[in-house]
This record gives structure tokens, C-alpha cells and sequence, in this order.
């Protein structure tokens, strides 16, 4: 069971208490009870984001209904040095090998239905959980609220998302980019000779062979299997360099109260609100 939380839908004063305090209580009835509304987005800047209408039961993730995932994962904290740093030599060469593993499963796998086995040929999306975000906070001692830990953590998320999109790129080049590309190309109104060679210069400059490259648990901001310490909510806006979101939940809770709670689903909300209101159109033509 899922309850989808749309912030953009108030309930009545007289209402919105109990909703909470519902919520609160049914915390632990399945894996996954509550989610927000978000989108689906890509780093390919040709795609456009799409509405995450569905979730995968297996993996909690909120995906367009009928999509097609090969998921995987890597935690960061065990590349982490005995001084606090990344083996980031290591670390790339685990992301390329999910990369290059994840499309090969795409062309492997046994999916359950004909709109699964489009979308795959269609889109090759990639589920890579990158996780250990709190862990690696505990581990180097660092204040969870501090603002530095954060530009340190965003740091390394642009190293994942950089590393994971040139590795896509070098796959497109070599393999054929996703067909979408060709899609999003067609659907652009006919504006003669020079759009065209503009949108083939995009392409040649920016398609990737996968639409979805990054997944993360909001919950994976706090070290795992801890009880969830309320100062980790500042690590929430890491969640904006992932392409899809999980909202599997393997930390404890049962210390906090139904405020600090809502306060915890209003801030993840309040972030994936800025990816909806972002627009679902292609970033560049």
C-alpha cells in the first residue's frame, strides 16, 4: 500500500492534523508507505523529464508506469580512505562497470511484457542506487548540518553524475545513442535546414546511450539501519543529481514524533517540487 502525498493539495486546517497522525501511524505497515509526487528526469539534456506515475514494488523507486530498469547499486562509503577521502580511481571504475553491465542486462533480460520490452529497447534506462551518503558523513565525523558537508557531498555527486554520463556517451558512439533521442528529434516542429543541423550538432555533442543513468532512496542520507538523526534532513538536496527516486526505507524512526515526521516529507517535497516545476521539455536544441 502507497499513499502519495501531494503538498500542492491542501487538506482543511481541521483535517490536516489527522492526516499527519494517520500517516505517522502507518509508518511501518509495508516498506514503502509514503511518497510524494515527482518527476523522472535524465541526463541526456535532449530528453525531457517525464511524469513518475508508478512504482516498482521491488526496488520502492517512482518510474513512468510500464517503464523497463536494470537496477544496481554502489555504496560510496566503501571507497571512502582512512583520512576521509574517495578512492575516486576506484570509485570510477565501479560506476563505469554498472555502466557497462547494466546495458548489456538490458539486452539479456526477460522482460514481462510487450510495452517493458519497447521501453527497453526505447530508452535502456539504468537504475544505479547510489547510496552510503550518511554513512560516509558518520564515518568522517563530519556535522551533518554544516554546510560544508554538504558542498562536500554535492562535490562528489557531480563526480557521479559526470563520470556515469561520459561513460553513457562513450557507449552512445560506440553502440548507437537511445533510440528516444530520435524520437524527441522528430516530434521538434520542421524549421528548416538549420534546425536541423543544430539538432544533429546536439546530438552528436550530447546523446547518451541510457535516458536514466542515477537512482537514490530518500532516506539514504542517513547512515543505515541507525536510528535517523534529524540533523541529516540539510543532506536532503543531494537528492537533485539523482534521475529517479526510491523511497525504501531501511533506518529507524521510532524515536521521532509525527512533527519531525511531516517536517522530513516537507522537505524531500519542497525539493522534487523544483524538478516538477522545472518543466517536462528537453533542456537543449
Amino acid at each position: 500500500m502507497f499513499f502519495v502525498l501531494d503538498s500542492r493539495v491542501t487538506p482543511s486546517l481541521k483535517n490536516e492534523p489527522r492526516l499527519w497522525a494517520y500517516l505517522w501511524e502507518m509508518r511501518d505497515f509495508t516498506p514503502v508507505s509514503v511518497v510524494v509526487p515527482t518527476v523522472v528526469t535524465s541526463p541526456c539534456p535532449l530528453l525531457a523529464e517525464e511524469n513518475a506515475d508508478a512504482i516498482l514494488s521491488s526496488t520502492g523507486m517512482q518510474v513512468p508506469q510500464g517503464s523497463a530498469w536494470v537496477p544496481m547499486q554502489v555504496d560510496v562509503s566503501a571507497f571512502e580512505t582512512r583520512k576521509g577521502g574517495i578512492r575516486l580511481g576506484e570509485l570510477e571504475a565501479a560506476l563505469h562497470d554498472c555502466v557497462d553491465r547494466g546495458d548489456t542486462m538490458h539486452d539479456a533480460q526477460a522482460w514481462s511484457s510487450r510495452a517493458m520490452r519497447y521501453d527497453s529497447w526505447l530508452n535502456r534506462r539504468l537504475a544505479i542506487s547510489i547510496r552510503g551518503w550518511g554513512e560516509l558523513v558518520r564515518n568522517r565525523g563530519a556535522d551533518p548540518a554544516a554546510f560544508q558537508t554538504l558542498k562536500d557531498l554535492e562535490d562528489l555527486a557531480s563526480f557521479i553524475c559526470e563520470t556515469m554520463r561520459a561513460r553513457s556517451r562513450i557507449l552512445a558512439r560506440e553502440r548507437g545513442y537511445c533510440p528516444a533521442v530520435d524520437l524527441a528529434g522528430a516530434s521538434i516542429p520542421a524549421g528548416g535546414k538549420e534546425i536541423t543541423l543544430r539538432w544533429q550538432r546536439a546530438v552528436d555533442d550530447s546523446a547518451l546511450r541510457h535516458r536514466n543513468l542515477i537512482s537514490m532512496s530518500v532516506w539514504d542520507i542517513f547512515p543505515p539501519q541507525r536510528p535517523a538523526d534529524t540533523r541529516y534532513f540539510d543532506l536532503l538536496p543531494i537528492l537533485r543529481c539523482a534521475n529517479c527516486l526510491s523511497f525504501r526505507r531501511d533506518v529507524d524512526i521510532k524515536h521521532w514524533n509525527v512533527n519531525e515526521f511531516r517536517r522530513f516529507y516537507e522537505r524531500v517535497s519542497a525539493i522534487l517540487q523544483c524538478n516538477i516545476d522545472a518543466g517536462q521539455i528537453a533542456k537543449q536544441v
